[in-house]
């Protein structure tokens, strides 16, 4: 499954699971109102999907009265969204460093990183407010297939990291990428991932000054 993918007519768990992967947990209330679909039938994946150790579910109070059981993609779950095949860069990257030295593949990555930034600073510099350039960013990257989107308070959130083989490889890319984004929104930005096995995302997250 890709995150990014533009088909006609996904099946109805297929898009329970991309939602879910899009939160940080959703009861079924929740999910058929997001989705347009019955309460019945999104509890029916959901608890299919649970069977499939695809899902975990808990009770979560929010507010008073009855607390809600609250859905979430389990680390199987996770691993049904398929990482983007960086295979290829990974090794031409690998062997710049044989044949130029141990820089070599940082140097790439780092023009690679400024090319991207230029490429987001056209459409993300002349917005008015920082909020606003954070809802532009985050608007690209989703097409990218982070599956971003604004988290409100100064931060972009993104369920999903397509080169994530890519920054284990080389965790040196970790840091460009939190420079490069910094660079864009103009301001300081702390990537931070919190990863718990069923739940994942990485926030961009400004340090603001008053």
């Amino acid at each position: 499954m890709k995150p990014g993918d533009n088909d006609l007519a996904p099946s109805q768990r297929t898009v329970v699971l991309r939602e879910l992967k899009r939160s940080s947990g959703l009861s079924v209330q929740e999910l058929a109102a997001r989705l347009s679909m019955s309460y019945m039938g999104v509890k029916q994946h959901c608890l299919n999907l649970e069977k499939q150790g695809c899902l975990t579910s808990r009770n979560q109070h929010r507010g008073p009265g009855r607390p809600h059981l609250i859905y979430r993609l389990s680390r199987r779950g996770q691993q049904l969204f398929i990482k983007q095949d960086n295979g290829l860069l990974i090794s031409v990257l690998k062997q710049a460093g044989v044949l130029f030295g141990a820089n070599a593949a940082a140097k790439l990555l780092f023009l690679s990183f400024q090319e991207r930034a230029a490429r987001y600073a056209e459409k993300v510099t002349l917005a008015e407010t920082a909020d606003r350039r954070m809802e532009l960013l985050a608007a690209l990257r989703d097409a990218e297939g982070c599956m971003s989107t604004p988290g409100g308070g100064g931060c972009i959130v993104e369920y999903h990291c397509p080169w994530q083989d890519l920054y284990d490889a080389f965790p040196e890319a970790v840091g460009m990428e939190e420079a490069m984004v910094s660079k864009v929104l103009g301001e300081k930005i702390v990537r931070k991932v919190i990863d718990t096995g069923d739940h994942y995302e990485i926030r961009f997250e400004s340090i603001r000054t008053n």
